[in-house]
C-alpha cells in the first residue's frame, strides 16, 4: 500500500512538473514571438529596411531592439529601435563582426563568446561582446563599431 501511494505521488509530481515546464517554455516562446512581431511592425513603419537578417536586443542604459538587414538599395544597415525612437547606421562602414570575434578570442583565448550585438549609448555606436571566461565569469567588451578600437571591458562580479 505504501509503495502504491509513493508511486502515485511521484507520478502526480512528474505530471505537475511537466505541465509547469511546458507552460514556462510556451510563455517564453510566445513572448519572443510577440517581441519579433512588434519589431517587424516598427521596421515597416519607421525604417527603409526591406530585408531583415536578424532581430536582437541591446540592454544598456536604454534597451533597444537591434535589427540588422539591408535597405531598399541593398546596403547593409543596422537600426536601434524602441517604441518611441529609431536610430540607423550603415554596416558596410562598420568593422565586420568576424573581425570583432577574432579580436576577442585573441585577447581572451580561453573564453567563449556568448553574445555579440551592435550597441548604442549616448549616440556612441559599438560592438558589445559578452564573453564567458575560463573561470565562469562574464565579461562585457565594447569595440567601436567603425574603428574597432577597444572602448571598455568589464567583468560582472558574481553575487553568491
Amino acid at each position: 500500500m505504501a509503495v502504491r501511494m509513493f508511486v502515485v505521488v511521484i507520478a502526480a509530481l512528474v505530471i505537475v512538473g511537466t505541465g509547469f515546464t511546458y507552460h514556462l517554455a510556451s510563455s517564453v516562446v510566445g513572448a519572443r514571438s510577440n517581441f519579433d512581431e512588434q519589431v517587424m511592425k516598427w521596421v515597416e513603419e519607421r525604417t527603409t529596411i526591406t530585408q531583415v537578417d536578424s532581430i536582437d536586443e541591446y540592454r544598456g542604459k536604454q534597451s533597444y531592439a537591434v535589427v540588422l538587414g539591408k535597405n531598399k538599395v541593398g546596403t547593409p544597415v543596422v537600426a536601434w529601435l524602441t517604441d518611441k525612437t529609431a536610430a540607423f547606421d550603415r554596416m558596410d562602414r562598420a568593422v565586420p563582426r568576424k573581425n570583432v570575434e577574432t579580436a576577442v578570442l585573441k585577447s581572451f583565448p580561453d573564453a567563449t563568446i556568448t553574445h555579440i550585438v551592435p550597441g548604442l549609448e549616448n549616440e556612441k555606436r559599438f560592438w558589445e561582446v559578452t564573453v564567458k571566461d575560463k573561470d565562469g565569469r562574464f565579461r562585457y567588451v565594447h569595440y567601436d563599431l567603425f574603428s574597432g578600437a577597444l572602448l571598455a571591458s568589464y567583468v560582472l562580479s558574481p553575487t553568491f
